[in-house]
């Protein structure tokens, strides 16, 4: 064992970070499939239990069996596990264990431990480390009081405290499981609670780590002075990063709200038939959850096609760095579109609020983009030679969904032939860590080899 935890220590970061998850993984399917783990008349074979395992860990939310009629109780708490080790990481939790216990964590573990959780400094990393994990059981916790007011009258003390503590860890940690059936959250579509709860977890979990900590510093400061006047002085003092990212996140959803009620607004079978306010709260939550959370109060399958497309790419741009949320990230798109209107309007560099950014990282940023679009069109591709019957833009739909760790989708996984749940499987694995290994990747590329310059040539486009 001493043996292979040295080896393991020297392997290069990337696949430190990829083997702790395929560890899990496996752990977790071999968990998932004893019999001790599942319901009496589970029908679920090893495959069935490798996907959701899978799944899980990427926190994505797609499934072959449906979780609350497949695994019992310890099942299901299985399942939380995993996905708190999805979210957070394995090498994040058990290097905060070690850091509790009083014991040193090298500089090459803390080095990891920077690029798995995509922050760009180890100034105080060890308190941001401990912090990141209190505060998340503690905003979990949260979750779970505020929810229990609606699951405990519905089902009971035992069933609906469980029930409250799954969803508020499923969507804080952007997995989009729940234990209650085969529809999501459709039965709530006009339930208060459920409609500001579950959002409210999804964005926090979703915008970012060090995000949290740039706001709570900001607004103790902010508390401090009383000075409501000069609210926007106290926004400039926000990191560039964390006004990036609050700007996006609310455009995004702001626009996913929009078209998803201008859309939606007369189909009987979404939310047609709802009154105003029931569709605002339908429209919120179908607008947050494309922020790679996996939830949805309403069918996907009775969606019209423009709603299909505009979400399709929602989904794609997903969350924000450094979070439980996967995507192409908020951020990373936000400068790639800085990057086309700087070209449009002439601008030799990128700029953002009057600051111009690194050209290296809005070159890691084009190539992150132009990666997802490969790796999404490449399993849409395979999808469509394994299940030719099934309509293209709900292949789409699926690919972007599992790349993205999204988890939506218009109940189609389940139908898909193996093949195809195959290559499911592996875009959620690429999904949750692609972004993070590329930027490890370039990094380790650029020390290692000097840039080249050769004579200047010259090729025509467009």
């Amino acid at each position: 064992m001493r043996r292979l935890l040295n080896r393991f220590s020297s392997l290069p970061i990337p696949f430190k970070i990829v083997l702790s998850f395929a560890f899990v993984i496996f752990t977790g399917s071999i968990l998932l499939a004893m019999p001790f783990s599942q319901q009496a008349g589970s029908q679920a074979t090893y495959f069935d239990h490798l996907f959701t395992a899978v799944s899980m860990v990427c926190v994505t939310g797609l499934f072959t069996e449906p979780l609350a009629y497949t695994y019992n109780l310890f099942g299901q708490i299985i399942g939380l596990v995993l996905i708190k080790l999805g979210g957070l990481g394995l090498i994040t939790l058990v290097a905060t264990i070690v850091m509790r216990l009083g014991r040193r964590v090298s500089m090459k573990d803390e080095v990891t431990l920077q690029q798995a959780l995509n922050r760009g400094s180890m100034v105080n990393f060890r308190n941001f480390l401990l912090s990141v994990v209190r505060y998340t059981f503690m905003i979990e916790g949260v979750g779970a009081f505020f929810l229990a007011f609606h699951f405990i009258p519905l089902f009971g003390w035992a069933r609906g405290t469980f029930t409250s503590i799954f969803l508020s860890i499923s969507a804080f940690n952007n997995a989009g499981f729940d234990n209650l059936g085969t529809t999501s959250l459709q039965g709530f579509v006009d339930a208060p609670i459920i409609n500001i709860v579950i959002p409210l977890l999804i964005i926090v979990g979703g915008i970012g780590f060090s995000i949290w900590f740039d706001l709570a510093q900001n607004f103790k400061a902010f508390i401090a002075v009383r000075s409501w006047i000069d609210f926007k002085g106290h926004y400039r003092r926000l990191k560039l990063h964390t006004r990036l990212v609050l700007n996006w996140t609310v455009f995004l959803i702001i626009a996913a709200m929009v078209l998803f009620m201008f859309s939606e607004w007369s189909n009987p079978d979404t939310i047609g038939s709802l009154d105003f306010s029931g569709k605002l709260q339908a429209t919120f939550f179908q607008a947050v959850t494309l922020r790679t959370a996996g939830f949805g109060t309403v069918s996907y399958t009775s969606l019209h096609l423009f709603t299909i497309i505009f979400m399709t790419v929602f989904m794609f741009i997903g969350g924000s760095p450094g979070g439980t949320a996967g995507g192409a990230k908020t951020s990373t798109v936000a400068l790639v579109v800085k990057l086309l209107w700087a070209e449009i309007s002439g601008q030799q560099n990128v700029h953002y609020q009057k600051r111009t950014i690194d050209r290296e990282i809005v070159q890691r940023a084009l190539v992150i983009v132009v990666m997802f679009v490969i790796l999404n069109f490449l399993g849409m591709s395979l999808m469509s030679i394994f299940d030719e019957s099934v309509p293209l833009q709900y292949l789409f739909f699926e690919a972007v969904s599992a790349l993205g760790t999204v988890g939506l989708s218009a109940d189609l996984t389940p139908e898909l032939s193996r093949a195809s749940q195959t290559v499911i499987m592996f875009m959620m694995f690429i999904g949750r860590l692609g972004p993070i290994t590329i930027f490890t990747a370039l990094g380790q590329f650029d020390r290692k080899q000097k840039s080249k310059v050769y004579a200047t040539g010259n090729i025509i486009i467009g």
